[in-house]
């Protein structure tokens, strides 16, 4: 379990979360609703056929089904918004390919691995790092999920960008890997969601956006 924790996060970013000035859960605000609020803004440069435009995600090994709820997008009831709205992500990546490919609109999502950061680090006081990196550095042997520093989780994306963007699997989450001795890869996993729910999150988002366009004016 420790591994398990490690490797996606999951428990060590419970929190509780606040509403911002807009009215909103601040963890969808800023992982979810901002992006999607510039992607309608920048759609009509997104959107050309003939010259295809491409979106990718920064999702989450801790994007988990049982965190998300269709009736609470915002993660309002619970403690795991960071999974929710990682979630909520990958839905909104399936869903705009589903409307948006057609127009040379193209979403892909990827996970960067457990790295260490300014984020990571605030979670645990730093000495606890400091005997916990080299414990880290052994479990690399058996879950390459720990990339460990930024330039080993780019892997992925940096792999995407060299792809032809028709070419990829919109159910797809594209991960950064890292050996124990250090080599880094990409490998996939198929995102644990279907079609049907991701439309349903896209329109309630186009009806948030109404309500919250409304407020502003």
């Amino acid at each position: 379990k420790v591994i398990h924790i490690f490797s996606t996060a999951e428990g060590l970013l419970t929190q509780e979360d606040r509403v911002t000035a807009d009215g909103l859960q601040e963890v969808f605000e800023t992982n979810v609703f901002g992006h999607f609020i510039l992607i309608r803004e920048l759609e009509p440069l997104l959107c050309h056929s003939d010259h295809p435009s491409r979106l990718i995600w920064t999702s989450s090994r801790n994007a988990r089904r049982s965190n998300f709820h269709l009736e609470d997008i915002q993660h309002r009831r619970g403690q795991e918004p960071y999974s929710s709205s990682k979630y909520a992500i990958d839905l909104l990546s399936v869903a705009l390919n589903r409307n948006f490919n057609p127009r040379g609109l193209y979403s892909s999502v990827v996970c960067p691995g457990t790295m260490v950061t300014n984020l990571t680090c605030g979670i645990l006081p730093p000495f606890l790092w400091t005997l916990l990196l080299p414990i880290i550095w052994l479990i690399r042997f058996f879950a390459n999920a720990f990339t460990l520093t930024p330039e080993n989780g780019t892997e992925a994306l940096v792999w995407l960008f060299h792809q032809k963007p028709e070419s990829l699997n919109p159910l797809t989450k594209y991960l950064s890997a890292t050996t124990g001795f250090g080599s880094n890869y990409v490998t996939t996993q198929k995102m644990d969601l279907d079609e049907d729910t991701a439309e349903k999150f896209y329109q309630n988002l186009l009806e948030l956006e109404k309500q919250v366009r409304v407020t502003i004016q």
